[in-house]
């Protein structure tokens, strides 16, 4: 007997099964399970569906904690379920790539196109399914039930976007190289963005609304400007930059490395950034490069110069370059021509969390909160099992 209500449009309790199948178009392909057919045949009447799709590109829903949930909530016995399996050479075992299961109350939860991949952020703490690091994954699941359970369906799908795992994105910064003999070069080279899942934690509630506008303009075609980040040493500068090379679309990321920052005075290094349109420079410790002009020698003087046309003079209106300049010093001893309305797009202090944001922040790290008894950097709280390890060294 179904349990769909008499007053469901697409309630078909007369009709015979192969009648009911010739609505929907018969599937052939190895690569799919009959769905919709299964529905029918089960409860005698087409599916509501809601859709659970990842939000970012590297979001992917962890399938076996879905089980996990469906299994204490449901007491849904996976082995129960229609699966379509495929061999993984590596472990020499199988796993599903299609699955549906009938949750026996009106709701069918079909996880689709699963696949294995190793190179993930897990906050959430989910066990891997394979060799200790293989995490089976879904990009999609779609939810169908029957309308009289509705609600149900709803709370199933949110707590099916809950468990996920994120693939670690590779980003790419091209290097600024010197050739000997040949002049300058850009080297691609790859980095990791790091998983921060809650700007405001890592950084503070005010940060937020400064990344909004850091992003915004940076992500401008033919914008200018520049983005000054300084702070205490371990705070979390280059970790942010990081993160923001992986939010910036369809722009050239370009990395001086410190020792060529005082090459700035040079002309064969700006005729080389002339050449590189839209991009943006990326400029670590650049404390000898940025000091105010009246305390510096000629040379410096001339980076500091060179930096004001790149960003917003006659050259930052030809070839739109923007640039992001970290620096460990006070803000006091910058040259104030960087700080004028409408060329700095922000400032940021990066300083320590303080002790409530940061025992937040190592307990969602996994490392609880018997070291934070003070202020710490971001270093600090990240590396606590280092620290621990040389503690029992000493």
């Amino acid at each position: 007997m179904s349990m769909a209500s008499d007053q469901y449009i697409a309630y078909f309790p007369d009709y015979a099964h192969s009648l009911c199948q010739r609505f929907v178009k018969n599937t052939t392909r190895r690569d799919a399970l009959p769905d919709i057919q299964f529905f029918l045949a089960h409860y005698r009447a087409f599916p509501c569906v809601l859709k659970c799709t990842v939000g970012k590109s590297n979001d992917l829903y962890h399938n076996a904690s879905i089980l996990h949930y469906l299994h204490s909530e449901f007491n849904h016995e996976p082995k129960n379920d229609v699966v379509i399996q495929k061999f993984h050479q590596k472990s020499k075992q199988f796993y599903a790539t299609l699955r549906l299961c009938d949750l026996q109350n009106g709701i069918i939860i079909y996880m689709k196109h699963a696949n294995l991949v190793f190179d993930v952020d897990n906050p959430n703490n989910c066990i891997p399914d394979l060799m200790d690091d293989y995490f089976l994954v879904s990009k999609q699941i779609l939810v169908y039930h029957l309308p009289d359970v509705e609600k149900q369906a709803h709370d199933v799908a949110r707590e099916i976007t809950k468990r996920i795992v994120f693939l670690r994105k590779t980003l790419r910064l091209r290097l600024i190289c010197s050739r000997p003999q040949a002049g300058l070069c850009l080297k691609c080279i790859q980095l990791r963005k790091p998983l921060i899942y809650d700007l405001a934690l890592h950084y503070g509630e005010k940060f937020v609304q400064v990344h909004e506008s850091i992003l915004k303009n940076l992500n401008k075609t033919d914008g200018h400007g520049i983005v000054l980040l300084h702070g205490l040493p371990g705070s979390g500068k280059t970790h942010y930059i990081r993160y923001l090379i992986g939010e910036i679309d369809d722009k050239s990321l370009i990395y001086l490395p410190p020792d060529m920052a005082k090459d700035l005075t040079k002309p064969e290094v700006l005729t080389f950034l002339l050449g590189h349109p839209n991009s943006i420079l990326v400029i670590e410790d650049a404390e000898n490069i940025i000091g105010d002009r009246s305390e510096q020698v000629l040379n410096m003087n001339q980076a500091v110069a060179n930096i004001l046309n790149l960003s917003d003079g006659l050259l930052g209106d030809a070839i739109h370059m923007q640039i992001i300049a970290t620096f460990n010093c006070d803000l006091t001893v910058v040259d104030k021509a960087l700080l004028r309305k409408g060329r700095l797009i922000a400032q940021y202090n990066f300083g320590k969390l303080d002790v409530n944001s940061a025992k937040i922040l190592s307990t969602k790290l996994g490392f609880g909160v018997e070291n934070i008894t003070a202020p710490m950097t971001l270093a600090e709280i990240y590396n606590q099992e280092k620290e621990e390890e040389n503690d029992t060294l000493v």
